[in-house]
């Protein structure tokens, strides 16, 4: 499983906003804490899981001056993209972004939306590629 560094979530958000300002380095070491914490401490190896604990964690822990809710999109994505896995385009990621933003969705939540709009078990729905629903 490959993780993101603080370095590398620094990159994300500086190509999303270039002219953004500093970085506050403890406020995102901590969101990318949280992460750690969920594979130390409760054995997490679910990568949907992960993804919705960066997306919630860097969008709450207010590092950036501006761009947080973008950057923890951002990070989500390009850890699922770094562990083999897609997301569909979708105005739900959008919604998703905000509401965990705004604390309205925890990562299980996330998680589980990443999941659907992922994809994940794409073998469940191959009957509909081929007209039959």
């Amino acid at each position: 499983m490959r993780l993101l560094t603080v370095d590398e979530v620094i990159r994300i958000q500086k190509s999303t906003l270039p002219k953004s300002g500093e970085s506050n380095i403890d406020k995102l070491s901590g969101a990318l804490g949280r992460v750690q914490s969920l594979i130390d401490y409760d054995n997490c190896d679910d990568l949907f899981d992960l993804a919705g604990m960066y997306l919630v964690a860097i969008a709450k822990a207010h590092a950036f001056n501006d761009a947080n809710k973008r950057t923890a999109f951002q990070a989500a994505t390009i850890f699922l993209k770094l562990n083999n896995i897609k997301l569909f385009p979708s105005v739900y990621l959008v919604k998703l972004t905000i509401l965990s933003a705004m604390g309205e969705f925890d990562y299980k939540q996330a998680s589980a939306t990443l999941r659907i709009l992922s994809d994940y078990r794409d073998d469940l729905v191959e009957e509909t590629r081929s007209g039959y629903i």
